[in-house]
């Protein structure tokens, strides 16, 4: 194993993280809930006192693109299975509007599970100890 490889254990920690963020807990602790409505985050965790509020203007963007992202998969897999599955007599309006339905649910679902996972994404990337003061 190579000094940048991660450790076994650590792809293994990685692992409940992400499920906890999917699930829209707290990923380093799994605390629940952390929202105080539709896709909004309380400032800090209620078990482990992360600090979800890391401050900066637009921390949030890469949740934003990261829903956009899933809409436009969506759409492209629901328009591809659409055509393949009826053509060469593809019911266009009826396909627009089960793609409509599709994209607005699959919005509308994930756009708080967007947040956690930018949170996670973003304690991959910084990671917290737990020596560390909550929070930056």
């Amino acid at each position: 194993m190579t000094s940048g490889e991660p450790s076994a254990d650590h792809r293994m920690q990685q692992r409940p993280r992400l499920l906890r963020a999917l699930r829209m807990r707290c990923p380093l602790c799994g605390q629940k809930p952390i929202t105080s409505g539709y896709g909004e985050l309380v400032e800090t965790c209620p078990g482990c006192g992360y600090d979800f509020d890391q401050g900066e203007e637009g921390y949030y963007v890469g949740a934003l693109i990261m829903n956009t992202v899933a809409v436009l998969l969506t759409f492209v897999a629901g328009f591809g299975i659409g055509l393949a599955v009826t053509w060469p007599d593809v019911p266009w309006t009826a396909l627009t509007w089960i793609l409509i339905v599709a994209v607005a649910v699959v919005a509308i679902w994930f756009y708080p599970r967007s947040k956690t996972l930018w949170i996670w994404m973003d304690l991959k990337i910084h990671p917290y100890s737990t020596g560390e003061r909550p929070g930056r």
